[in-house]
């Protein structure tokens, strides 16, 4: 009778009845919510930064190789102070092995008596079978000049993918901890540039100077081809940590949940960040990364207090995410 009367009393009954708990889980998840957002614009910025340096690092390089031409394994192997264990480093498309000479150089600190090498498999978008064999070579020839005794892979985006046929289909030696940096373990169709890549390596390599390129790794990196059905169809070795840490938007892993390793031993860390190189140069990534090489998978228990809640949370479910090892990141830029 009330509520015929005097309609807005009635509702102003009903609010009153709202538990404040309620209204205080609302607040909280708006404010999640906004903030999620703001941290999503400032990964956006990040990342045109990291690109930047990206592109740097490898003119910079690329210029030194011109000028002084020194044989980069050569000089690593004469740097090689006695450790232990080594890092090898994998880059991706497009990339060369300037990618990763800052994680490279953070890396050689003594802090962590580690022996990092960053790969040089080229041409970058030959067939990944021959990348990974070249790169089996190398390792054979790490291990023959020095004592080490254990071996890590780091692998970044394609990369991912060589560390992965390393273990999988050539047995590499010693592996004792794998991490993969937006790896497209499903594939991605960022690997359609491939197509008109391929044609401008055919184009190219009438040139004297230009190198033959066999296949086309641009090809095998998207999703449902034979080469990726095959890796994904084997096991993975006994012995071994696997994480992979993939970014909640990425425009050259697409879609983005194809990130996630999709093997139940594997640990997958997903990052609230936008990019691709967020891997080579985020100080938090960088700290995960350092995490699982140095002290091994049972120390990301720790990142648990920082699973996200809300909105974030329920997008999470598209990444299929249904492991106990599967861990959300929030990301603090």
């Amino acid at each position: 009778m009330l509520s015929l009367l005097h309609p807005g009393a009635a509702q102003r009954a009903a609010r009153k009845r709202v538990p404040k708990a309620r209204v205080v889980v609302e607040r909280a998840l708006r404010d999640r919510e906004a903030l999620s957002k703001i941290r999503m614009a400032l990964s956006l910025m990040s990342e045109a930064h990291n690109l930047a340096k990206n592109t740097l690092d490898h003119a910079v390089r690329m210029a030194e190789k011109v000028y002084f031409g020194q044989d980069y394994l050569d000089s690593r192997l004469a740097a090689y102070r006695g450790q232990k264990r080594a890092v090898f480093l994998y880059h991706g498309y497009l990339q060369g092995r300037p990618a990763f000479e800052r994680f490279e150089r953070l890396l050689d600190s003594a802090l962590f008596d580690l022996f990092p090498i960053a790969a040089g498999y080229q041409p970058y978008s030959q067939d990944l079978r021959i990348s990974a064999e070249y790169e089996r070579r190398v390792i054979d020839r790490v291990l023959a000049a020095t004592d080490l005794e254990e071996i890590y892979l780091v692998g970044h985006s394609q990369g991912g993918i060589i560390a992965r046929y390393l273990l999988q289909e050539l047995a590499a030696p010693k592996v004792k901890r794998c991490v993969f940096l937006a790896t497209p373990h499903r594939g991605t169709y960022a690997g359609l540039v491939g197509y008109p890549h391929r044609v401008a390596t055919f184009c190219l390599s009438a040139l004297p100077a230009f190198p033959n390129v066999s296949g086309e790794s641009g090809l095998q990196l998207l999703p449902g081809s034979r080469f990726l059905d095959r890796l994904n169809s084997l096991d993975l070795p006994a012995g071994v940590e696997y994480t992979s840490i993939y970014n909640y938007i990425d425009p050259l892993l697409v879609p983005a949940r194809y990130g996630r390793m999709p093997y139940p031993q594997a640990h997958n860390i997903l990052m609230m960040k936008i990019g691709h190189y967020h891997a080579l140069y985020d100080q938090q990534e960088t700290e995960i990364v350092l995490r699982a090489l140095v002290l091994g998978q049972s120390v990301f228990a720790d990142f648990r207090k920082n699973i996200l809640g809300g909105q974030e949370l329920l997008d999470a479910a598209e990444f299929g995410a249904k492991a106990t090892s599967d861990v959300f990141v929030a990301a603090a830029d």
